[in-house]
């Protein structure tokens, strides 16, 4: 009795995989990127933030020896920590999109601009 039984779940649970086969999974819902504001936190050169939002500037990259980091970062943070931004995220008129993705893990990849109009990516590079 026992075997019938663990026979008829097997055949059982084989057919609810089978049929959930031709059924698509569900799209994930995609948040809507949009522009934001804030003042600029530097906890090191590669770690910038604005309003609590961890950014990856487009089209600047932290290219200089590791030994100047923690220098490059001081500096950095003495000129500009602070300072208010208001950024777009790529896909929304920066020169990046379609470069790059929108995300870079939970990094945000944004053009930010200061209240006079100028692009913190020219400004740090």
């Amino acid at each position: 009795m026992l075997a019938v039984v663990a026979v008829l779940f097997g055949v059982g649970f084989l057919g609810i995989i089978v049929m959930q086969r031709g059924v698509p999974s569900p799209a994930k819902p995609v948040a809507e990127l949009k522009p934001f504001e804030g003042k600029l936190s530097i906890p090191s050169v590669d770690d910038l933030r604005v309003g609590g939002r961890k950014i990856l500037l487009c089209g600047a990259a932290f290219s200089r020896p590791q030994a100047m980091r923690l220098l490059v970062t001081e500096a950095a943070r003495r000129d500009y920590q602070g300072l208010v931004l208001a950024c777009k995220p790529v896909g929304s008129g920066t020169p990046c999109d379609g470069k790059i993705a929108s995300r870079v893990g939970d990094t945000l990849v944004v053009q930010c601009l200061t209240a006079e109009g100028e692009d913190l990516a020219t400004i740090l590079t």
